[in-house]
């Protein structure tokens, strides 16, 4: 669980983080304030672009403790500006680096984790984390990259994918 719940998010994430350098550069090319995405909807009952950025970290966190036994950090949604953003992103990372396999040892396909939008609710590890947990980081954080695109954002899927190491076959 550790490479699905720490590895792949925080790939994503630092993903995340270049695509938000990718806007910024394409806002100052064309000369406007790169913040005018933060309010970005698709349609007007939709969270904002900024909720999309952190909800994607704070899913990747909370699925990472839940897993673990560890404690989540917790951060305040007052980001206000892209750096802002980067910062977010960035203490999220650095959250996700405290963790190694050996956090993840005692949690198996089974094991009950709680859920605290639902109270007195569990799902079992595996459903927690391929049921719920990817599909809404997955969900946010492909939203964030959408409305950067659909804001005219450079960026394409490969900036979504990041770098692949790929090999000689």
């Amino acid at each position: 669980m550790y490479h699905h719940a720490v590895k792949q998010f925080a790939r994503s994430l630092q993903n995340l983080d270049a695509v938000l350098t990718k806007a910024e550069k394409f806002a100052e090319k064309r000369e406007f304030d790169v913040n005018n995405y933060f309010g970005t909807r698709l349609f007007p009952d939709m969270l904002p672009f900024a909720a999309q950025v952190r909800i994607a970290c704070d899913t990747a966190k909370a699925t990472a403790a839940n897993l673990s036994g560890t404690e989540a950090p917790r951060h305040e949604d007052n980001e206000t500006t892209f750096a802002d953003l980067h910062g977010r992103i960035a203490k999220c990372l650095a959250y996700l680096q405290t963790l190694t396999a050996a956090h993840f040892e005692r949690t198996t396909a089974q094991t009950l984790v709680r859920l605290p939008s639902r109270p007195g609710k569990a799902l079992p590890a595996e459903e927690y984390l391929w049921g719920r947990q990817i599909p809404n980081f997955y969900f946010h954080l492909t939203t964030a990259y959408a409305l950067l695109r659909h804001g005219g954002a450079e960026i394409g899927k490969s900036d979504y994918l990041g770098t692949l190491g790929f090999i000689e076959a």
